[in-house]
Parts: C-alpha cells; sequence; structure tokens
C-alpha cells in the first residue's frame, strides 16, 4: 500500500530569537503577556543574506539524500510567497541547485497558509493524470526580510523555513476541499512588493522596500466564523465524519486559533495537534513541519486517519483527509 506523504524534512534558521528576551529592548510590547495568545516563544529568523532559494535547497536536500537516481521525483513545486526574484521562477533554479535530471516538471505556486493542500492537491492530480510518478513539493517562506521589526503583530508570530516533502501516488484517493474570500484579501498583504512599486511612478522614484501588514483582529474573525463550517463538510465529505479522524493538523496559526477551532469543533486536546512554541508561524510550512515534528515524538503513526487544513493569504483555505 502506497503513502500519500512519503516522507517530510524540514529546516529551520540557526539565528534563533526569544521572545521572553524581546521584554528587554522593548518593554512597551509586553511580551509575556502575549504568549499564551500567540503560543511562540521562539522565532527563527534567516541570515541577512540568506535567501529563499538557500533556505528551499537545505529542506529538499535533506528529503532527498538517501533516493537512488531511479527514486528521484519527476516533479518539483515550490509554494512561496517570498521568490528572491520575480524572474526566473524558484523551482528553475532549486532543480538546477539539487541536480535533479533536465526533464524534472518544474513550477512556483503563491499561497501562503493555504498552500501546502494545494500544493498536495495538485500533486495528487498529476499523478492521477499519469503525468508525474512522484513529486517533491517544497514550502518556504522568508518573512523576516518583510517584516519591520517595529512591527508588534506580525515579528511576535512569524518564523521564517521551509519544508520539504516527497509525495506517491497513494492506493486510497485522498478527499480535498478549497475555498476563496478575495473581498477579504486586503486583511494580510505585503506592500512595496512585485511590480505595483514602480507601476504609475515616475522614473527614478524611489523604491520603498517591502512591508508585511496583517489585520490580526480581521484574520481571526474570518478563521473562527468560516473555517469551522468548511472543516466539518471536509469531514462529512470524506465520510468520515469528525469522529472518525485520528489526528488534526491544522496552519499553525497561533494559540489562540487553534484553541478557538478545538472548541468551536469539539475536538478533544489529545486529537488536536499544537506545536508552536519552538517553531513559530511559518506560513506554507507550519502543516509538514508539524506533521514531521508529530511523527518523530510519537504523536502520529503510519496508517492514522489525518485531516490537514490551512486558511490564510487570499483569504483562503484548503484542506486534505487521507491516511498518513
Amino acid at each position: 500500500m502506497n503513502n500519500f506523504i512519503n516522507n517530510i524534512e524540514y529546516h529551520l534558521p540557526e539565528h534563533i530569537i526569544d521572545c521572553h528576551e524581546l521584554d528587554k529592548s522593548k518593554p512597551h510590547w509586553h511580551v509575556r503577556n502575549s504568549l499564551p495568545k500567540t503560543g511562540v516563544r521562539y522565532l527563527h529568523h534567516s541570515a541577512p543574506d540568506e535567501t529563499t532559494l538557500q533556505l528551499a535547497q537545505k529542506a529538499a536536500s535533506g528529503v532527498l539524500k538517501d533516493l537512488s537516481e531511479q527514486e528521484l521525483p519527476d516533479t518539483l513545486i515550490v509554494c512561496t510567497q517570498t521568490p528572491d526574484n520575480l524572474l526566473p521562477h524558484v523551482s528553475a533554479c532549486l532543480q538546477h541547485e539539487l541536480g535533479l535530471p533536465t526533464s524534472t516538471k518544474c513550477f512556483d505556486i503563491s499561497l501562503g497558509c493555504s498552500g501546502y493542500c494545494y500544493g498536495l492537491s495538485i500533486a495528487y492530480g498529476y499523478m492521477a493524470a499519469g503525468i508525474s510518478n512522484r513529486v517533491l513539493l517544497v514550502t518556504v517562506d522568508n518573512y523576516s526580510k518583510a517584516i519591520d521589526p517595529e512591527n508588534k503583530t506580525s515579528f511576535l508570530i512569524f518564523s521564517d523555513g521551509s519544508a520539504a516533502t516527497i509525495i506517491d501516488k497513494p492506493t486510497v484517493p485522498p478527499t480535498f476541499l478549497f475555498g476563496t474570500d478575495g473581498s477579504r484579501s486586503d486583511s494580510i498583504r505585503c506592500l512595496n512588493s512585485g511590480i505595483g512599486v514602480v507601476t504609475g511612478q515616475q522614473a527614478n522614484s524611489p523604491i520603498a522596500k517591502p512591508d508585511l501588514q496583517m489585520d490580526g483582529f480581521k484574520v481571526f474573525q474570518f478563521t473562527v466564523k468560516t473555517i469551522p463550517s468548511e472543516i466539518r463538510k471536509l469531514a462529512e465529505q470524506a465520510g468520515t465524519g469528525m469522529d472518525g479522524i485520528d489526528l488534526f493538523v491544522f496552519h499553525q496559526a497561533s494559540n489562540k486559533v487553534l484553541e478557538s477551532l478545538a472548541s468551536k469543533l469539539n475536538i478533544p486536546e489529545e486529537k488536536m495537534l499544537i506545536d508552536l512554541y519552538e517553531v513559530g508561524n511559518t506560513t506554507s510550512s507550519t502543516i509538514p513541519i508539524a506533521l514531521k515534528r508529530a511523527e518523530n515524538s510519537g504523536r502520529i503513526h503510519r496508517g492514522d486517519k489525518i485531516m490537514l487544513f490551512g486558511f490564510g493569504i487570499g483569504l483562503s483555505w484548503s484542506g486534505a483527509i487521507f491516511d498518513y
């Protein structure tokens, strides 16, 4: 029996910020009071000269290191919102860095916290259609390069990081669910990014630095009002119901968000994975990182029925149910 997720490896930058230490430099932030809500004690930030491609390469190299030439993926998907350049696409550069064959199908998708399940669904679709035999899905973001260090809301939550997942065609098809409400897209946005920085501007106008902005209240309201019914809908479509799920692995947004979802959905504590304290919110990588850490700690086992669910940028959501 083939497992949908064959293996996961992840990378977190070496530079670690202890949020408790921020009380010394930013006493007005009252960080220790925020910790129960964020759930994040340690943040991981890339080095000033560390690129998104380098973050991606470190995770991908880890998951490929024990594979023979015959076992290599024939498709590479990179999910990122922070490419080093608009052109070329990260996956093309990563294919070269990894030494994958030139026959490898490579493309990027631009999604954040809902990106992992979107990537899984594309991988499954390619394999189901006979286009691909094995897929490498890399999720990576370098958010610290776009966050103002005085922006408390974003600074205390987001970490840089990457995850690489080897995906095979499963014996039993997964169940997916997706949605988007673009009317709320301004709730999370990165100003001064893309070609918007020069559109309509005079020649030689100064270009401002990227600036990630998030309306925490709007995002929280979206999550607790929209997402619970979508999660129930996915469980119904899969025929498992909520009781048939062994472990719920949601996007690791914050303690407050995850605890609110668990309460609204009556998910028992032992079935709800919350893993932010040492890692932080790594956007599209939170789910695969949480999965790998849960496997390493014995919290999840092969054959368990799991539900993955991501929500965020767009504002969008995506979910999947399958046997781990």
